[in-house]
């Protein structure tokens, strides 16, 4: 027998020994890839669905102008790891406004307060993802503005003078209900009707700003015994700045059509009016689901100075 072929045998002999161990590996690799691949497959998306009980729109509707409603959306995933966020995109005639809401849980439901804008057709659209991007169906709604519909009045709230944080002649907080500002001890014994505050930011860069009890403010600026820390009770309101608003639009604004025009869904706003100077102008909302507008006429210092401006809101 010559050397090649005798190495051809033992080749034969090794193979014949071996075979099984590797018919056994080859087994093991394509059961580990399977299982991945049918564990995807396995887990379905997200579900997601409107609420339909009563109190809440779950369908196509005609509105009046201003017409508040509520939308409530509940989730659930339908896999082995968290629901992550929630999209909400509204298109007004043809204004598109998306924002997500970040959420962590296998379970969730959100509320959206609306009111019917000036736009004749709105479409709401809603879905999910989890924390591996599978995605939800998309729910949507449509709304139809009212042909009957009309501009309701408005409240003026004119010269409202507030101090920063270090004033001792004005107060920095504000109220709606009764039209007044007051210092900080006064504030927090009436937290519940507490609608504004003015500081002067030194720790980021927002400088002149207006806020609310409920914005993220460093517990710095309001400390001691009645800071915002100790509150039990934070309003919050939400803002938005109106770079195309100009001075005269606002004050030829007698109705409420330019802040119906203007505003924007609560939870896609801003915690603070920030860089203040005069002739500058925010739309705002209340976690109360109220509107309005806010025009600064003056500015002066920082955290001893004070603000003046002027409100145009829902009546």
């Amino acid at each position: 027998m010559s050397v090649i072929q005798h190495g051809f045998c033992c080749v034969k002999r090794y193979a014949k020994k071996h075979i099984s161990q590797i018919a056994l590996l080859l087994f093991i690799l394509l059961m580990a890839f399977g299982g991945c691949n049918k564990s995807e497959q396995y887990f379905p998306p997200p579900s997601i669905e409107f609420d339909t009980t009563n109190g809440y729109l779950s369908g196509d509707t005609t509105l009046l102008l201003g017409a508040n409603i509520k939308i409530r959306i509940k989730a659930f995933t339908k896999s082995d790891v968290a629901l992550t966020h929630l999209n909400i995109t509204g298109i007004r005639d043809s204004f598109l406004t998306s924002f997500d809401t970040g959420i962590y849980g296998n379970a969730f439901d959100y509320t959206l307060s609306l009111s019917k804008g000036i736009a004749l057709n709105e479409e709401w659209q809603f879905y999910v993802r989890d924390r591996q991007g599978r995605k939800s169906e998309t729910l949507s709604v449509h709304l139809e503005k009212d042909a009957a519909s009309i501009f309701g009045g408005i409240k003026q709230l004119n010269s409202i003078v507030l101090g920063a944080q270090n004033n001792a002649s004005n107060g920095g907080f504000y109220s709606f209900e009764t039209g007044q500002n007051y210092a900080l001890a006064s504030a927090y014994e009436l937290q519940q009707k507490i609608n504004l505050l003015y500081f002067y930011d030194l720790i980021e860069t927002d400088a002149n700003t207006i806020a609310s009890p409920g914005a993220n403010i460093d517990e710095s600026v309001f400390g001691g015994e009645y800071g915002l820390a100790n509150w039990t009770s934070r309003n919050t309101v939400r803002f938005k700045l109106e770079s195309d608003l100009t001075v005269a639009d606002f004050y030829k604004c007698m109705n409420d059509s330019l802040i119906v025009t203007n505003t924007f869904v609560f939870s896609s706003g801003n915690r603070k009016a920030k860089n203040l100077a005069p002739g500058i102008i925010y739309s705002f909302v209340t976690d109360a689901d109220r509107k309005g507008l806010l025009m600064v006429k003056e500015v002066e210092g920082t955290n001893d100075g004070h603000v003046t401006f002027d409100i145009k809101m829902e009546d």
